[in-house]
């Protein structure tokens, strides 16, 4: 009996700490190098992007919302990053399952300039992987998402992301 637990629980050990690994790495495996789904039609702060726009460079898609705590945190250092990248690469906010006066307040209130896009169903997080907010998916130049970072960035994480890409091809 005092053997079969101790199995369990080592089996459980394992298993869990797989899942941290798969958490921690910020990578999704199921997404990973597979097409990026067309981005929402409606524009927050212009200009409109799309996925075909953002080909031929690496680009990062910032799902964020006005509740998310979390959010309130990584958005300045968004903001720093998207005026550091002088069109390296791209950088594009989509407001997930949110209200649209709720957005606008957010994108104001912390000054955000660069494009963004709303997503009020969540339909489109939900084909990017999204399952917690903030999420960044990392594209490639050929609009492949190549990478999922989970929980809130700051700018260096980004453009490490993002440079870490370029470098490889």
């Amino acid at each position: 009996m005092r053997r079969t637990a101790v199995r369990v629980l080592a089996v459980v050990a394992a298993v869990g700490g797989l899942v941290l690994i798969v958490v921690l790495s910020g990578t999704s495996g199921s997404n990973a190098g597979r097409r990026a789904p067309q981005l929402p039609t409606e524009v927050l702060v212009p200009p409109r992007q799309t996925v075909a726009s953002l080909r031929g460079k690496p680009a990062a898609i910032n799902f964020w919302a006005s509740w998310c705590e979390p959010c309130r945190k990584e958005s300045p250092e968004l903001e720093r990053l998207f005026w550091s990248l002088h069109g390296r690469a791209a950088l594009v906010g989509v407001d997930y399952s949110d209200d649209a006066a709720s957005a606008r307040s957010f994108i104001r209130e912390f000054h955000l300039t660069y494009p963004m896009l709303r997503d009020p169903d969540g339909l489109v997080g939900d084909r990017y992987g999204v399952t917690g907010l903030p999420t960044t998916a990392i594209l490639d130049p050929q609009g492949r998402i190549v990478q999922l970072l989970r929980g809130p960035q700051t700018q260096a994480s980004v453009n490490a992301a993002l440079t870490q890409y370029r470098r490889a091809n």
